[in-house]
């Protein structure tokens, strides 16, 4: 019988897939019960952890269950349990394997726990939970195997849980192939970082979870997202499931890299290809999707959805032919970042994840103007000088200046709407200046992510003082005003009316930025910066 069951262990509500829950496991013969005690003698307890991992059709980016192979469950832990106790403890290794201590004559279960821990001078805290069961962590157990040699033998695989045309069992490898994935990306950075510190994480995966908003709860999460140290992932079967499409689960965890070891100013929202984006938002998402492929060393992105998981959609991260390419673009972004990293259609420039990692986490993480492409490209640069003119191609290939700073202040690229340049308009205290938002490229009444929704102020703090942000509405907007200093929010007003905007704030000397937006409207409103 196909069972979940939960227990309580340590502390942690721990839902436990059994051996007859989805898994399987395979060894030396089990004798019949015996009292479980041990005869005394050591004894060796190991094998292999594999889970179904199922790969996509690259005809119609679904999943081919056909193609399911076994592969190493590869870094998590696994327990050696005897009653309530918890014998033995290790990790498994790149090949999935693992090793424990016991004794002969006792009688123990297996726990696999769907989690990726180190601590130590590179460390990581990652663990699958099942949102919609009270956050219980995904677990694999054994049936119960009494030891009856020195060298014990146990294997244990993670069923898919597919039936040849739809889920008819517990989908007990789903946990372990999203972990698998942050794997990779693990793998990869301990590589080029020494001291890899990365922040406690906890990854929400189940079956309930489904595209439609609602209580995260009960699985209403609306689509895969990353909020606050979590990532929601969709399970819905013959709706979007994403636990097998590996870009989608390290997209969003490079939104949480993003979030902890580097950094974004993106404030989100809905987007797509070809979209006109504030340039916060492209740098994010192209960012996100040129992850994915960097770690995986597949530039094909690709999402599987529909009935029987059988259909989906890609994208190539390598395509230079972008729709509607520029400053503004998630796939200007993600095309210039992969070609970066690897010299694909014929480009100069390979530099690999080392140096795209050193600005991420450095000169990024730091900088006084708002993340984006501007930014990114002006520091890799600087840390790259025998490498601009390669650089300064894939710039020209998206439409883009080659002779850009932080501030984008040399770009041309208005789309045809003259309010959207300059990038950044400057004040210095005592400046005031007409300025207005457009949303010529919004498709919903509600999006305020698009390009010119928002104005970007570059403000000069000369002397440490007490200074004003005035926003004064030409004709009754509901203005919105945010200032930042290298990432970090220091004062702003969004209650909402029609009234002058007065942002008050204590600065010391030095540069800040402002994000200035009407609700919801094309608006023109005067911006004054004033030493009270």
């Amino acid at each position: 019988m196909k069972a979940i069951k939960l227990m309580l262990m340590m502390s942690l509500s721990a839902l436990v897939y059994s051996c007859g829950g989805g898994g399987s496991d395979s060894g030396s013969p089990t004798p019949g019960p015996g009292d479980g005690g041990g005869s005394g003698e050591s004894a060796t307890i190991s094998g292999k952890v594999t889970y179904d991992n199922v790969p996509h059709n690259p005809s119609t980016n679904g999943l081919n269950y056909n193609a399911t192979t076994q592969d190493p469950v590869r870094g998590v832990t696994v327990q050696l349990i005897q009653g309530s106790t918890v014998v033995d403890t290790t990790t498994t290794d790149d090949n999935g394997d693992y090793s424990l201590a016991g004794e002969t004559g006792a009688t123990y279960t297996l726990r696999v726990r769907a989690e990726l821990k180190q601590s130590g001078t590179q460390a990581w805290d990652i663990e699958v939970v099942d949102n919609t069961s009270n956050n219980a962590q995904y677990v694999l157990d054994s049936s119960s195997f009494q030891v009856d040699s020195t060298n014990f033998t146990r294997n244990l695989n993670a069923a898919s849980g597919w039936g040849g045309s739809s889920y008819t069992s517990t989908r007990a490898a789903a946990p372990f192939h999203i972990l698998d994935r942050v794997y990779d990306v693990i793998d990869k950075l301990r590589v080029v970082d020494a001291n890899l510190q990365l922040d406690p994480l906890v990854i929400n995966w189940s079956p309930n979870n489904i595209p439609q908003s609602g209580s995260l709860n009960t699985g209403q999460i609306g689509t895969s997202f990353y909020s606050a140290d979590k990532i929601y992932l969709l399970g819905a079967a013959d709706t979007d499931t994403d636990e097998y499409d590996g870009h989608v689960i390290i997209h969003e965890w490079g939104h949480y890299f993003e979030d902890n070891n580097a950094r974004s100013d993106s404030i989100g929202g809905s987007h797509g290809g070809g979209d006109r984006l504030d340039m916060r938002v492209a740098f994010g998402e192209g960012f996100g999707n040129a992850w994915s492929a960097m770690i995986t060393d597949d530039p094909i992105y690709r999402d599987s959805l529909n009935s029987g998981q059988s259909q989906g959609f890609s994208i190539n991260i390598e395509n230079n032919n972008v729709s509607n390419p520029g400053w503004f673009s998630e796939g200007s972004v993600q095309s210039i970042l992969y070609d970066i990293y690897d010299a694909g259609n014929d480009e100069t420039v390979a530099l690999g994840l080392g140096p795209i990692y050193d600005v991420l986490v450095g000169k990024q993480r730091n900088t006084e103007a708002f993340t984006s492409i501007f930014t990114f490209m002006t520091y890799i640069k600087e840390n790259n000088p025998t490498e601009v003119a390669g650089l300064n191609q894939l710039l020209s290939d998206q439409n883009i200046q080659q002779n850009i700073d932080i501030w984008g202040s040399t770009e041309i690229d208005d789309e045809g709407q003259p309010s959207v340049l300059p990038v950044y308009n400057e004040f210095n205290p005592g400046d005031s200046q007409q300025l207005c938002t457009i949303r010529t490229f919004n498709s919903s009444t509600t999006s305020m992510n698009k390009l010119g929704n928002r104005k970007f102020l570059k403000l000069n703090i000369s002397a440490t003082g007490s200074y004003t942000l005035r926003l004064t509405p030409s004709s009754g907007e509901d203005l919105d005003g945010y200032i930042y200093q290298q990432g970090n929010l220091v004062a702003f007003d969004d209650a909402g009316g029609s009234s002058t905007v007065n942002i008050p704030h204590n600065f010391s000397a030095g540069t800040y930025v402002a994000d200035v937006s009407a609700y919801r409207t094309n608006a023109c409103f005067n911006v004054a910066l004033i030493q009270n």
